[in-house]
């Protein structure tokens, strides 16, 4: 699909496909405790500042060859088929790298924005929770209530 689709029906194609994977993960992270969360969105940030690490190795090898190239022309001239696999290897590892790093990126902001919509609805519910305790309507008797009422019946 390219990034300026306007077809209606090619763009509800594209998301139907891929809606699977993000209502699985949407799933799993609603199944996970409030510490769980925390714990899983601190290991998603480290990851998101650590992938930066992927595009210095892509553009760093060929600055190598470069430093390198005499003693790289000395094990693998320029006319030999060695030279070629290698040349051909270094720049299929560069674009897959890339592209993975692309891919790792895009994957690590659609986990941590998931975490964060979860978390900002289970606060405003938690909020909700409050006001009904506070006015008195709560499924649950307050905390305090329940402990003044079990020190009054032991006396």
């Amino acid at each position: 699909m390219k990034s300026t689709e306007r077809n209606p029906q090619v763009l509800d194609a594209y998301y139907r496909a891929h809606e699977g994977i993000v209502k699985d993960l949407s799933h799993y992270y609603q199944s996970k405790s409030k510490e769980e969360l925390w714990l899983i969105r601190a290991e998603l940030t480290r990851r998101r500042h650590v992938l930066g690490n992927i595009p210095l190795l892509a553009s760093t090898t060929p600055i190598v060859f470069l430093i390198f190239g005499t003693q790289v022309n000395k094990y693998f001239p320029h006319d030999s088929l060695r030279w070629m696999i290698v040349a051909v290897s270094s720049i299929l590892i560069i674009v897959w790298s890339i592209n993975h790093h692309f891919r790792q990126k895009g994957r690590v902001h659609l986990d941590l924005w998931l975490i964060e919509e979860i978390m900002k609805e289970r606060f405003q519910n938690a909020g909700r929770a409050v006001q009904l305790e506070e006015e008195g309507t709560g499924a649950w008797p307050h905390p305090e209530i329940e402990r003044v009422e079990r020190i009054e019946h032991k006396h």
